[in-house]
């Protein structure tokens, strides 16, 4: 009775697997100003290109699920990171942006947190 109320799939192995930079991608998605644009870029694609392999086709659905979202809010910032840097450069003067860029520091962000 129990197996006719809950349908069993045998046809799929799923397995609880995440990419190995899955933490690092989830604290650059979460975590804004953690890295830089370069980064973000490309732990998105590695992400996106892990899913397409074999072993991310075995994810489970809500591991799917988390992996595409993180590549996605990583892909996200860094479009927003790029207009941001685009309109400071073309209204440098004009922006509150313009000090927050002057006066960011390697590794501690725009200065803005």
């Amino acid at each position: 009775a129990f197996q006719q109320a809950v349908p069993v799939h045998h046809y799929k192995t799923s397995l609880n697997s995440f990419p190995t930079n899955f933490d690092r991608a989830e604290q650059c998605a979460t975590g804004y100003d953690t890295c830089n644009i370069d980064e973000m870029e490309k732990l998105a694609d590695e992400l996106n290109e892990f899913q397409s392999s074999e072993l991310g086709s075995l994810q489970d659905r809500d591991d799917y699920m988390d992996t595409r979202r993180v590549a996605e809010m990583l892909k996200a910032q860094s479009q927003l990171k790029h207009n941001m840097e685009d309109y400071v450069a073309e209204h440098h003067k004009e922006t509150y942006m313009a000090d927050a860029w002057g006066n960011a520091s390697s590794g501690l962000g725009l200065g803005l947190w």
